[in-house]
């Protein structure tokens, strides 16, 4: 047993630690959102005839804002232990219902994006191996320097302007779908849903209408990922494993694939926290391209002081940062196992 555990305690260890991490994640939520100005007792109380203590109190006590703030912690805390996100303030309905309801479609163009982002990249990567133009060579390290450049909202509103206004092949940014078009419902995620249902006119419907913001996705992030992968392309080709293969004969795309895994785990870092970035940015381009999401949730959360849906609605993207984060660090481990905690690299 203790030749497991001293084996395996590289990952063992980061999954025992997830729980804790979420848990103090989830205080430091409830104490970020009671700073957010304003009072949500009073907006959900009607002012028109006056109200009194009494009434107040009454109203603080339904919404679970009643008592210290400590209180209020301990009674959120025990309620995350239990899985429990609460009730939203604005919809009536459990705050887990609200996300889940909308998550999956932003996970969709989440992983469009990045997935794009990622082929993008290793085709750049093989163009750079395989040539040696230098005109090639220096568009490739100028896209790679577009890192951090340009923000992906102000590409997106160039996209809209120059290819739904100046040039009017995209379609209008009103949502996934034409107006007075019924989206299926099966898993969630509206353009999987659209193949699972057999209807493929919705289909490639949607697809359209997700070629500009999947485009901006690809375009910034690709660049920050293929920046990390050539720096390690360029470190690898030179290293001794990759010498050996050369001299013992192996072909070009073997050669190719040793160097691109061994040059991948700077990149797959900067894939997940491009991941964990998104999580958060592309509210941006939900609401420039009419997609709603779970990013609409949290605006509204905001707009009508609506504590627990706000709370909820960060738990769960930090929830899922925590994840990505771990199954980086998991590949990592497992493409260089000297990353690993306590593995001994000798000179």
């Amino acid at each position: 047993m203790s030749a497991f555990l001293s084996r395996n305690r590289w990952w063992i260890t980061r999954t025992l630690v997830l729980p804790l991490h979420l848990l103090l994640f989830s205080l430091a939520a409830f104490l970020m959102v009671r700073l957010v100005p304003g009072d949500p007792v009073l907006a959900r109380i009607d002012l028109s005839n006056g109200f009194s203590q009494e009434d107040y109190d009454r109203m603080a006590e339904s919404m679970g804002l009643d008592g210290s703030i400590w209180t209020q912690a301990w009674e959120f805390l025990r309620s995350i232990v239990q899985l429990d996100l609460g009730t939203s303030m604005s919809t009536s309905r459990p705050v887990w219902s609200e996300i889940i309801d909308r998550l999956p479609a932003t996970l969709e163009l989440i992983f469009l994006g990045l997935g794009g982002a990622v082929v993008v990249s290793l085709v750049l990567a093989y163009l750079w191996l395989w040539t040696d133009n230098p005109v090639v060579r220096r568009v490739l390290d100028g896209y790679r320097n577009l890192t951090g450049a340009l923000p992906d909202f102000a590409v997106a509103i160039l996209s809209i302007v120059v290819f739904f206004v100046l040039i009017p092949v995209a379609p209008a940014p009103i949502g996934r779908l034409e107006p007075g078009t019924t989206q299926p419902l099966v898993t969630g995620f509206p353009l999987l849903d659209t193949v699972l249902t057999g209807k493929l006119d919705l289909t490639l419907q949607m697809a359209a209408h997700y070629v500009l913001p999947v485009g901006v996705l690809v375009f910034i992030h690709a660049s920050g990922i293929w920046r990390q992968l050539s720096l390690g392309i360029e470190e690898q080709v030179a290293e001794p494993p990759t010498l050996f293969k050369i001299a013992s004969g192996a072909t070009r795309r073997s050669v190719y694939r040793s160097v691109l895994r061994r040059s991948a785990a700077a990149s797959i870092v900067t894939l997940g926290n491009k991941f964990g970035a998104l999580l958060g940015g592309v509210i941006v381009l939900e609401r420039l391209f009419g997609f709603g999401g779970v990013g609409q949730f949290s605006i509204d959360a905001v707009n009508s002081l609506d504590f627990p849906g706000l709370q909820g609605f960060l738990i769960i993207i930090a929830a899922l940062c925590l994840v990505a984060f771990f199954a980086v660090d998991i590949v990592n481990m497992i493409l260089d196992p000297r990353r690993r905690p306590g593995v001994r690299v000798d000179a």
